[in-house]
């Protein structure tokens, strides 16, 4: 079992050394001309497009029940003072 183990540890070692997979990308290298670049950029503009998508779905649904809540309100303001003898 002991043996395994150390088998085990240097060949996860070696391959953490030698494995190209373990080297930065590009983007960890700064280089601006990537296409990996311009791909992040687009998602992190994406992302904040939904986000600011459903925030103004939110607030306009508010606006929306407001609006209405007060023209119910006025129209139950005026039937009632109508029913008055």
């Amino acid at each position: 079992m002991k043996r395994r183990t150390t088998v085990l540890t240097v060949l996860v070692l070696a391959m953490a050394l030698w494995a190209s997979a373990s080297q930065a990308c590009p983007v960890c290298f700064g280089d601006v001309d990537d296409p990996v670049i311009d791909g992040l950029e687009l998602s992190i503009l994406f992302m904040l497009g939904v986000t600011y998508f459903v925030i103004l779905s939110v607030i306009a649904a508010f606006i929306l029940l407001r609006r209405r809540s007060r023209r119910l309100a006025s129209q139950t303001t005026e039937s009632s003072q109508g029913a008055l003898p």
